[in-house]
């Protein structure tokens, strides 16, 4: 991956995601009266849904990436040989087995949310 896409990639998608959350605390100062009918009819109409989809994809977009960095800058073997010579075998496996687990995770979370809020 290219470091400068990535870096603006995550940099833009906190943008738009602390964007989001102005948007929902918006909501709170320019109601009256919150309710569990006001935030009902808050959230779910299309255009909430729709945007708060693609908010959660983008979470997942900004997490992978800063994920994916640590991955890459720490379960390496030089770094993982300072802390037990024989974790340089399994270096490359341990690797592999971080992206794995936060791959699965992220997709589960993400089917999580989408069955939510589209319930």
């Amino acid at each position: 991956m290219k470091g400068l896409i990535i870096w603006r990639l995550q940099r833009y998608s906190a943008l738009i995601i602390f964007a989001y959350l102005a948007y929902v605390l918006s909501f709170f100062v320019q109601s009256q009266e919150v309710s569990f009918f006001t935030w009902s009819d808050f959230f779910l109409s299309f255009q909430m849904r729709s945007l708060t989809s693609i908010i959660f994809i983008l979470l997942l977009f900004h997490a992978f990436i800063g994920l994916w960095t640590v991955g890459t800058d720490y379960l390496t073997k030089r770094t993982l040989g300072l802390l037990n010579q024989s974790l340089t075998k399994y270096a490359d496996l341990i690797r592999n087995l971080y992206f794995l687990c936060f791959g699965l995770m992220g997709f589960i979370y993400l089917t999580l949310i989408l069955y939510i809020i589209w319930l």
